[in-house]
């Protein structure tokens, strides 16, 4: 009596991870919103090949990069950081400090202000969405500095004015204020656009 031999099913090998076709932030704007038509456009672009129809989720999107696309060389950037922990713009403080002695002096110090890529990359999206340019996107990132800088940052503040006695203790301060320039959060955003979302018309 012989038997039927069935050969084996053969599996689809993975070629790649997927960290080694796309950049972190288009990754993550990926795992955002995997059915956008611009993100789907960029993906054609990049690897020469659309991804299913029923890919419909990131994992999917995922799976299907990583079985069907050829890893890429990371482009040169000539020396230059890339912006894979997103934007950092400088932010000066100053507050009016007062204590036990009866006393008030100027405090005043920087500290470089973080914003994330995957929080950046979704402010973006968000923005884009509602029809917002790069003036409500530069807006935007303004608003989080104002409310999250002092939380966020840990600015060494140095007092701008002479004490005329030995002993003092600081019990609080009072009139803090965050000054930084719009410009500089501009250029940012626009570079990081330019590197992590050229889809994106800003």
């Amino acid at each position: 009596m012989s038997e039927t031999m069935t050969p084996p099913v053969a599996t689809v090998g993975r070629k790649c991870r997927i960290e080694e076709v796309f950049d972190p932030g288009f990754i993550e704007l990926i795992r955002l919103v995997p059915l956008n038509p611009h993100v789907r456009a960029l993906i054609l672009k990049l690897t020469g090949k659309m991804p299913d129809l029923d890919c419909a989720t990131f994992e999917q999107v995922k799976a299907w990069v990583e079985t069907n696309c050829e890893k890429k060389a990371r482009p040169s950037t000539n020396g230059r950081r890339r912006p894979d922990d997103g934007i950092g713009v400088r932010v000066d403080f100053a507050e009016t400090e007062y204590g036990r002695a009866a006393y008030t002096v100027r405090c005043s110090g920087s500290a470089e202000f973080r914003l994330g890529a995957s929080d950046l990359s979704e402010l973006i999206q968000n923005a884009v969405e509602a029809g917002e340019g790069i003036d409500g996107i530069v807006d935007l990132v303004a608003e989080k500095i104002d409310e999250d800088a002092w939380s966020q940052c840990e600015p060494d503040l140095d007092s701008d004015g002479e004490y005329d006695y030995d002993d003092h203790d600081a019990t609080g301060s009072e009139n803090s204020e965050t000054s930084y320039s719009k410009g500089d959060i501009r250029d940012a955003v626009l570079a990081f656009v330019r590197e992590r979302h050229p889809e994106l018309e800003l």
